[in-house]
Parts: structure tokens; C-alpha cells; sequence
């Protein structure tokens, strides 16, 4: 996986972003808002040569690549270029081709677009007259095409419409006969029209991503600069928990523009429906983020004094140039089931250029899962089969042992440790495959999360008692952090730990929701060892061995039939041995852990991943009035719409994987993945039931039934681990610096 930059893109982005701050600021934009366009910023793209990325080096352009394109569209989104640049991009190559196919009208016009000339184009088929196109009333050149051919016309033929976004939008004039104007028709020059319109698409989703960021963090200034009762509106959870979403939702639409970048670039199997996906979560996301940004302003947000107006308008109008937005919803449909929708499978995609950025898991991890597979297949008898389950009802105590005996409990530990080096990804990749195969990966990872915590800050005689027995698979572990009068906050423990004169700790108190503690031999336990200091630094943490007397284990069953649980601690005499990190330090080791389970939000994704894939398959064998069901667009849309909030949330959390990989010190990209990741899960079960119902409220073991698990599950992956509010509240302070919203 690579989400990097390169060297020179990353001086593009810095350079046009420094050039639009200054060039396109809000005195600028509000003057160009009677034309619509800002001919001395046209100037200045031209001088930057930005006006000549996506033509043909043999046209006398750059012929840059599509992810340098979408690089500058962000920008140009961020500050609101009062220009058609992204239509001039597109529609630059796709004159490039009907010249190349001999239209003499096109090559002379192609000859003034190396001087400077603009162009612009309709980026869908033209239907009726009355339909504006953005820059057709100031450019050189616009391409239109119906049917049956395309047409070369000028700003001439066009009348200024007002319209919601200020922008320079014509309609074409009554008296104009098109057929003058052809330049290139045919099924192949058609295609290349499509490709183009599909090249607009990924350039208008990344000016809406950049548009939508710039709007959210607008909205967190003035939330952090406004007050009320006596603090700033920022720290009111009201104002910062929608701005949290937003962002979120923001940074899905960036990712999931720039993964359909690379897909066509690697021309993988899902480009295509990978530009309908990134096209109508951006059009469907800004518009809604930059209302809750307007709202963070109140009265002063509808004010034209202030530019947050000018971000809500846009966010609307840009997309809705290529018509009813919610169509490409429709669009990814009949690119994911192209058989279903009686529609051709096979389409013309633009040119995407080279792309050195990765958003798989990489070859290495893909042979690791195929390993996983071999492993299952190997190993996996009826009788286990008919022992799986999600929870931790489904541990095996022998088939543990198996796994680690082969290095498939605990891959990516060090080798001195029973590991065999791999790498996150890997380990990521064999997950997957866990989930498919139904096998329950609920005690490893919590065990692993232990085990990384004792090497790190164990005492080595605590390292050489229990690193070796998790990692030969013979020892668990559970987590005592939760308790029930503090829930989330986990620094409000009350257990408390005694230190006695011989340096063993005695410990009394109780922890709820955890989970394994019925099958565990030690818990991660976070206890109170000091009460004259603040809650966060007087806690300590240990490891307790749970054959220890004075423990007991009380089961809590749960709507998601899984089995958590309560432990109480009356007067356990704990060896010193067992101190995790120093005393009253637990806050330093606390920070490592959660690190951790931040990295780890991927796990939170595996159910909506099982859930969708069992809507998916019932939906694609199963008929609506004799007709197959996803011929119904509502059907079919809601199907589309779950596997678009499944691709955000996968980008998000591979994203998470990759910032721990490379050591990227970030502290709101994980969470943000939890977060959207179960809220969106949750949301599509909740869909998902509905469009399977009546069959999908049926309990069973395979088809639907992991449909049905996955409804009660979802609700619960939005609490355990922290919860939305929790996560919000990370999100809203790291990723947009608003003020603390908890005690």
C-alpha cells in the first residue's frame, strides 16, 4: 500500500494551492460572480501551465497524469477557481481525439488551445436545449453530443443564464442548427465522449472533496472564535459532532476519488464502477457538509458578507452539471451487475497515466491470505465447521494451538516471539479470510493486543511466563478497563491496587464488558494506585493472572449472542512481577494500547463486509414480479449506495493500517475509521434487512443469516472499543482542532 505523494506532486499541490490563496480569495470570487469567470486567474493557470495537463504532449501539451489532474481539481475546489478548469482538462484530450481522427475543425481549434485558448463541454449526452453548461458563455470552444455525434460550438452560440453558483453557465440559443457543427460521430468517438465525461466526474468529486474540507475547516475556525455562555461553540458537542462526520465523510471522498484514479490506471476489474462510486459520494456528501458548515455560522452563515454562502451554493451546482447526481448511483449499479441490469459490461474509460500510489494490501499480503486459505482447507473438519461461531463461543483450544504451532496465530510477531515478521498488511489480509471462512477472530486480536503491551513494558520475568504461552496459542487474554460507573471513560477507574511492604499490589474492585474473561489466563487490568493525584496520572496497570483467588467471572450475555462479562476483585494478592510500565505510569502505557486499537479499526469492518457480500448474493439470485430484483433501480440503488459506504470505510481503515506501517504520527485517522465504519455498518444492516425482508429476519447459520447477525452486531460495534460520541469527539479536536468537548 502507498498513499504518498510524489516529490513533484506534492510542489504542484503547494503551488497551486499558494497561487489560489492570493488569486481566488473571496474579494476575488465575489468579483467574478457577475460573469461567472475571473479571465486574470485564467491567465495565471495558463502561466503555470495548468491549462495544458491533460492535452497530448504531440498537441503541445504536458500530458499529465489524471492523479496530477485531480491534485490541481482539489485545489481548485478548495478556493472556489472562478474558471471551467476541470471541464477544460477533460474536454482538452477528448479534442485532441476527434482531431486525431480527422476533423480539421477540432485540429485547428486544438492548435489554439496550445495558445491559450479555453474549452468546455456538457460531461453528459445533450437531451434538451435548456440544459446550462458551465464556461459556454466565455470560452473559445464547447463540445456537445447527443446520440449520435458530438459538436464543436463557440461562447456564440450560447445565452448567459443566472444560476446558483454565480457561474459562467449558457444555454444553447433556439436559432442554432447543430448539424453544422459536427465533428466526429460513431460508436468508437462516442466512447471517447463518455470517457471524458467520466474523466469530469473523478475531477468534479476531487474539487468537492477540496471544497467540502476547505467549508468544514472555515466552519471550525469560527466555531473556535465563537462564543456562547461563556465558551467557544466549538466545545459544545451539538456543533462539533456534525462537523466530525463531515470531515470524515470529506476524507472518504478524497481517498475515494484518488483509489479510482489508481484502479484505472492499473485497469483493474472495478475502475469503472469505482468513478460512479467516487462521483456520487462526493456529490452526495458535500452539499450535506456544507449545509452543517452554514449552520455552524447561524444567522451570519446566510449573510453573502461571508463566504461560507458561497461554499453551500457551489457544492450544489458543480455536480449537477452532468444532471441528477443520485443517477450515478444508479451508474455504479450497472457497473457492479452489468448482467442484472441488461446493460453492456464493456465501456471506454479515460486515460489515467502513470500512478505509483497502491490502495491494496499488496502482492505479498494477497499470497499471505491465499496461505490463510490453504491453511483452512487443510485443517478445517466438518466438526469444527459445526463448532464456528463469531463470538468467543467459537474458540477452539486445539485449532489455537494449530494456528500458532503453524504462524498463523500471530504472524507479524517477531520471530523470538513465535512470529514470523509479516506485516500488517498481511496480518490484515489473513483477517479477511478468518471473517470469510466464519471462524471467530475476537481472542487473538485482543490477546495480541496484551502481548504487544508485555513486550513493550513488561517486567522480563511477566515476558518469559506469558509471551511464550500466547504465543504457542496454550494462554489468553482479556481487557479490564471498562467499569460500571465510568463506562468510555476509562481513566475514572475505581479498582484500586494497594501496594503492600513486600511490593505485591492487592487489589479490590470490578470491570464489566470483558470480553474473554471466561476463557482468559490473564487480564490487562487498569487500576487506581494513587488518589492525591489527578484521575489520569494516579493509574497503573498490571497483568493479572486469572487463576489468581479472589477473582470471579460473571457471564453477560448480549443482543449480538456473544458472551462478555463482569469480573470482580476481592482482596487478589498480585506478585510485583506483574506491573505493566511504572507506577502510576498507566497513562503512558494506556496511550500505547489505544494507539493500537486506533490502528486496529479494520477489525470493526469485517462484519459490514460479511453482511453486505450476503445482501449482495441473495439479491443477485432472487426476482421482483418475475423480473430479477436488482432490475428495480430503488433495489438496486440501495445495494449500490451499501457497497459505496463499504468502499469509504475500507479506505479508511486500510489508510489507519498504512499510518502505523510507515510510523505516520497522526491521532485522528484511526478513529475516524471506527467511527465511520461502524455508524455505516449499522446504518446498511438496518437497509440491508429491509431490502431482504421478510427472508432476512430468518436466524440461520449461512445465506441471509449472516445478514441477520450483522443487524444485532452493528448497533454493538458502535459502543464497544469507544463509542461514536467517543470518537467523534478525537475526530472534531485532532482532525479539525476544535475545542475539547469532555470533561
Amino acid at each position: 500500500m502507498n498513499l504518498y505523494l510524489t516529490d513533484e506532486q506534492n510542489m504542484l499541490q503547494e503551488s497551486v494551492a499558494r497561487l489560489l490563496a492570493t488569486e481566488s480569495n473571496g474579494e476575488r470570487i465575489r468579483a467574478a460572480e457577475a460573469s461567472g469567470f475571473d479571465p486574470a486567474l485564467w491567465q495565471q493557470l495558463q502561466n503555470m501551465g495548468l491549462n495544458l495537463m491533460r492535452l497530448p504532449e504531440q498537441a503541445g501539451g504536458l500530458d499529465s497524469s489524471l492523479l496530477d489532474a485531480v491534485l490541481v481539481a482539489e485545489q481548485a475546489g478548495r478556493h472556489l477557481a472562478s474558471v471551467p478548469l476541470i471541464e477544460h482538462m477533460a474536454a482538452s484530450r477528448l479534442l485532441a481525439k476527434i482531431a486525431a481522427a480527422g476533423s480539421d475543425a477540432a485540429s485547428s481549434a486544438l492548435a489554439q488551445l496550445a495558445e491559450g485558448s479555453l474549452i468546455t463541454f456538457l460531461p453528459q449526452r445533450f437531451v434538451n436545449t435548456q440544459a446550462p453548461l458551465n464556461g459556454a458563455v466565455v470560452a473559445d470552444h464547447v463540445l456537445l453530443a447527443d446520440e449520435n455525434a458530438i459538436y464543436l460550438l463557440s461562447a456564440e452560440h450560447f445565452s448567459p443564464v443566472a444560476n446558483l453558483a454565480s457561474g459562467a453557465l449558457g444555454q444553447l440559443k433556439d436559432s442554432v442548427e447543430l448539424s453544422a457543427f459536427l465533428v466526429a460521430q460513431g460508436t468508437e468517438m462516442l466512447a471517447e465522449f463518455d470517457a471524458a465525461c467520466d474523466e469530469w466526474r473523478l475531477l468534479c468529486a476531487a474539487a468537492l472533496g477540496g471544497l467540502a474540507e476547505q467549508g468544514l475547516r472555515m466552519a471550525a475556525e469560527y466555531a473556535n472564535e465563537r462564543k456562547a455562555f461563556g465558551v467557544p461553540i466549538s466545545s459544545f458537542q451539538g456543533i462539533s459532532h456534525p462537523l466530525a462526520d463531515a470531515i470524515s465523510q470529506a476524507e472518504g471522498t478524497q481517498l475515494l476519488t484518488r483509489k479510482a484514479v489508481w484502479a484505472l490506471a492499473a485497469a483493474r476489474s472495478d475502475a469503472s464502477a469505482s468513478v460512479a462510486m467516487a462521483f456520487w459520494w462526493a456529490a452526495e456528501t458535500s452539499s450535506k457538509a456544507m449545509a452543517k458548515a452554514l449552520h455552524t455560522f447561524g444567522g451570519y452563515g446566510v449573510s453573502l458578507e461571508y463566504d461560507i454562502q458561497m461554499y453551500y451554493r457551489r457544492a450544489k451546482a458543480w455536480p449537477a452539471c452532468a444532471g441528477d447526481a443520485q443517477r450515478a448511483l444508479l451508474d455504479a449499479a450497472d457497473r457492479l451487475w452489468p448482467s442484472q441490469r441488461s446493460v453492456s459490461a464493456e465501456s471506454k474509460l479515460p486515460d489515467a497515466g502513470d500512478n505509483h500510489q497502491d490502495y491494496s494490501l499488496g502482492a505479498e499480503a494477497e499470497a499471505f491470505a491465499e496461505q490463510t486459505r490453504a491453511f483452512f482447507a487443510k485443517h478445517m473438519t466438518p466438526e469444527l465447521r459445526a463448532h464456528a461461531h463469531h463470538s468467543v463461543d467459537g474458540f477452539h483450544p486445539e485449532f489455537n494451538k494449530l494456528a500458532a504451532k503453524e504462524g498463523m496465530l500471530f504472524p507479524h510477531w517477531p520471530k523470538e516471539y513465535g512470529g514470523l515478521d509479516k506485516s500488517a498488511y498481511d496480518l490484515a489480509a489473513m483477517t479477511a479470510v478468518i471473517e470469510a471462512e466464519g471462524w471467530e477472530h475476537v481472542t487473538a486480536p485482543i490477546t495480541n493486543q496484551v502481548a504487544q503491551i508485555v513486550m513493550r513494558f513488561g517486567t522480563e520475568e511477566a515476558k518469559a511466563e506469558s509471551l511464550e504461552r500466547f504465543g504457542s496459542g496454550e494462554s489468553l487474554a482479556c481487557m479490564g478497563f471498562t467499569e460500571p460507573s465510568c463506562g468510555c471513560d476509562v481513566f475514572a477507574a475505581k479498582t484500586v491496587a494497594e501496594e503492600q511492604n513486600n511490593g505485591d499490589w492487592l487489589i479490590n474492585g470490578q470491570k464489566i464488558f470483558t470480553t474473554a474473561a471466561n476463557l482468559a489466563d490473564y487480564c490487562f487490568l487498569l487500576a487506581r494506585t494513587n488518589n492525591d493525584k489527578p484521575k489520569h496520572a494516579g493509574l497503573s496497570v498490571f497483568l493479572v493472572p486469572m487463576t489468581l483467588p479472589g477473582i470471579e467471572v460473571h457471564a453477560v450475555h448480549t443482543l449480538q449472542d456473544e458472551r462478555t462479562n463482569i469480573v470482580y476483585f476481592s482482596d487478589v494478592n498480585l506478585p510485583a512481577k506483574y506491573l505493566v510500565g511504572e507506577v502510576d505510569g498507566g497513562l503512558k502505557v494506556m496511550a500505547s494500547t489505544l494507539e493500537m486499537e486506533h490502528g486496529s479499526a479494520d477489525q470493526y469492518r469485517h462484519g459490514h463486509v460479511t453482511a453486505f457480500h450476503a445482501a449482495e448474493k441473495w439479491a443477485l439470485q432472487n426476482q421482483r414480479n418475475g423480473k430479477p430484483l436488482l432490475v428495480d433501480n430503488q433495489a438496486a440503488a440501495r445495494l449500490a449506495r451499501s457497497k459505496v459506504h463499504l468502499e469509504v470505510s475500507t479506505l479508511l481503515c486500510y489508510r489507519a493500517i498504512w499510518c502505523m506501517s510507515e510510523k505516520i504520527h497522526n491521532r485522528y485517522w484511526g478513529p475516524m475509521a471506527k467511527l465511520f465504519a461502524t455508524e455505516y455498518y449499522q446504518r446498511d444492516a438496518d437497509d440491508l434487512m429491509d431490502l431482504c425482508a421478510p427472508y432476512s429476519v430468518i436466524q440461520q447459520r449461512d445465506g441471509l443469516g449472516h445478514l441477520e447477525v450483522g443487524y444485532r452486531q452493528s448497533i454493538g460495534t458502535t459502543i464497544y472499543g469507544g463509542t461514536s460520541e467517543v470518537q467523534r469527539s478525537l475526530v472534531a479536536e485532532q482532525a479539525l482542532g476544535l475545542a475539547r468537548s469532555r470533561g
